[in-house]
């Protein structure tokens, strides 16, 4: 079992020295953030989202409650642009791709909490327990980000916050039971007064599982998973313009993983795992509110422990402390400077293949003009210096534009970027052979589209094009402890066209389409990228036939794919979910829903397996 250690003494310091100066942050977002039209991610303010150059997609609580997802991967398989990989099933290693590219270009962010993990081969945010309860909202904005939010944001960024409280004291309670006995329980208290707002929610999961390595392969031992998750925001507001708030996340999970050799086979093969989170942010304005400020210290702390049976074999820790100042200058109507500096201190242990202890701190500064020339038209163009203990200092911009068009109903939008991400602390110490001859990774992206919204507004369609190109993209070369190490590939190219719709068709029927056609390839080798589909697509239908019933359809068609773990290409497959709930009283509700109805056979990773058909009912409380 992992071990629990206090929150480092860091984080005392920052809770003191913010207690004394008490001072809008990314993740610190008024009431108006969470109105639907306005996006907080693409430029770190709140902007109505039809003057966002970037193409954004935002998902509500309400669209997660309809779909019935208790996880946030599952979630984001229907956003263009993203394709999804588990590794067996629930507590499995989960990969969420953006554009085609691998997870370590999409930034995940949770209430303000970078979530890459620095102890990771190559830093990015498994998905593989991240649960829905309590989610309030998911901006996914994709394209060159770089310049807001580092390197490693190089396809695009996942923003996701937790409820806030607001109001009365509210209470909702989740109770689920499914198919290979899998229970989940959420409950959750929310709310404010006079100048205090609290929240906190907990949720425990847990499943006997499918085998993690496929059964058509002659694996039959299923394998359990199982997980808690906490977490908590709390918000002051100490004067009309000043306020202070706080968060914090603990997850605890395990799951029986298989083992491999030249593919998933069965054994007994676990892990571990711990993630603590926490944000303390403070944020005030001047000058009669032309100046915000914020300041904010996050702190991510993450334990990985493999074992064999009941043996740890290895364990991975990773922390990641990051103290940030963001300004918001208003400088006139429409026009805006977003600038800041940022320290981040990243750290890994490893033990048991080897034992490695390393850290590095990076300094980044940016700022991003974004103003209004001419009637209708929105731009924002800025810089970003960073300057990295071991690789230097790297500049990297970016610019975007929108255009709204109001006789026709289009807006017109596009961007373009570069960024810098550096070699990773496991990329460089974790292998058996010396890796530090890496150099640091280039890339440079754009993407152009166009809306078009039709009946009178019922109806809305988006086509975007993107391209993004990699210099020096690190991969893993070798055999796990056998040459085993890491090198630059020349160069990468991803590209390719997202289209997304909806249509209301009256007040009960609602329709929801999207693909993907996405070309990925190593130019060194030819080869497309691994486990990336080149078409993928999703339909979905939304029933309200009657008062306080619902029901939700989703057809999902994932295309072909290389895997290069076992040099095999994998069909292609289709899936189909149902969804309903209805509503027994103004507080409670019973819903239901069936994955994969059709029983369909397919693999998402090559060797791993996937679930059948699965049925799922409970009961949901509000009060």
């Amino acid at each position: 079992m992992p071990k629990v250690r206090p929150f480092s003494a860091e984080v005392k310091a920052a809770a003191a020295f913010l207690a004394l100066i008490a001072p809008p942050a990314l993740a610190d977002e008024t009431e108006e953030t969470h109105q639907p039209d306005l996006v907080v991610t693409a430029n770190r303010i709140p902007t109505e989202s039809s003057k966002i150059g970037s193409a954004v997609t935002v998902i509500t609580a309400e669209d997660i409650e309809r779909s019935q997802r208790r996880s946030v991967a599952d979630v984001l398989r229907d956003v263009p642009g993203l394709s999804v990989v588990q590794t067996g099933g629930a507590g499995r290693t989960t990969t969420v791709r953006m554009r085609g590219l691998p997870g370590q270009y999409t930034k995940v962010i949770i209430d303000g909490i970078d979530m890459a993990d620095p102890s990771q081969s190559q830093p990015q945010y498994d998905f593989a327990n991240l649960l829905t309860a309590d989610i309030e909202r998911i901006e996914v904005v994709r394209g060159p980000q770089s310049l807001l939010h580092g390197g490693d944001a190089a396809g695009g960024v996942i923003n996701i916050t937790t409820r806030k409280g607001r109001g009365k004291p509210r209470i909702n309670a989740l109770a689920e039971i499914g198919s290979l006995h899998t229970y989940t329980s959420s409950a959750s208290i929310s709310g404010s007064q006079d100048r205090v707002s609290y929240a906190l929610g907990a949720t425990h999961f847990e499943t006997d599982g499918l085998s993690a390595a496929a059964k058509r392969n002659g694996n039959d031992e299923n394998d359990p998973a199982r997980n808690d998750t906490a977490n908590l925001r709390l918000g002051l507001k100490l004067t009309d313009t000043w306020n202070v708030e706080a968060s914090g996340r603990y997850a605890r999970a395990a799951a029986d993983t298989d083992g491999w050799g030249t593919a998933a086979i069965d054994n007994d093969s676990n892990q571990h795992t711990l993630e603590r989170g926490l944000r303390l942010g403070t944020n005030f304005s001047l000058f009669g509110g032309r100046l915000d400020n914020a300041l904010s210290y996050t702190l991510l702390e993450t334990e990985r422990d493999l074992g064999s049976g009941k043996t740890r074999v290895a364990f991975y820790d990773g922390e990641a402390a990051t103290a940030e100042y963001q300004g918001t200058l208003k400088v006139a109507r429409d026009h805006t400077i977003v600038f800041g500096a940022q320290n981040k201190q990243d750290s890994m242990d490893e033990g048991g293949y080897g034992n490695v202890h390393q850290d590095v701190g990076d300094d980044a500064y940016f700022a991003d003009y974004q103003f209004s020339p001419i009637q209708s038209l929105f731009l924002t163009m800025g810089a970003r210096l960073d300057d990295h203990e071991t690789f230097g200092t790297h500049t990297t911009y970016r610019a975007t534009s929108a255009y709204l068009i109001d006789a026709t109903a289009t807006r017109l939008h596009g961007s373009y970027g570069t960024g810098f991400r550096a070699p990773s602390l496991f990329e460089i110490y974790g292998t058996t052979l010396d890796n530090t001859g890496l150099s640091p990774e280039e890339s440079r992206g754009w993407d152009a589209g166009i809306e078009q919204s039709l009946l009178n507004g019922k109806a809305m369609a988006d086509v975007t094009w993107f391209d993004n190109r990699f210099k020096n993209m690190i991969r893993y070369a070798g055999t796990w402890g056998v040459n085993d190490h890491y090198e630059n590939v020349a160069s990468a190219r991803t590209q390719g066209v997202e289209t997304a719709g909806h249509w209301d068709i009256d007040d009960q029927w609602r329709l929801n389409a999207s693909y993907t056609f996405t070309e990925s390839r190593d130019n060194s080798t030819g080869r497309i990228l691994a486990r990336q589909p080149k078409h993928q697509a999703s339909l979905g239908a939304r029933w309200h036939p009657t008062h306080g019933l619902t029901t939700d359809a989703t057809w999902r068609l994932v295309g072909r794919r290389y895997d290069s773990a076992t040099g095999r290409d994998m069909g292609g497959y289709g899936t189909f979910d149902l969804a309903a709930s209805y509503d027994l009283s103004q507080w409670a509700k019973v819903f239901g829903r069936v994955e994969n109805l059709l029983d369909k056979d397919y693999e998402e990773a090559s060797t791993y397996g996937t679930y059948g058909r699965m049925v799922f009912a409970g009961l949901k409380a509000s009060f």
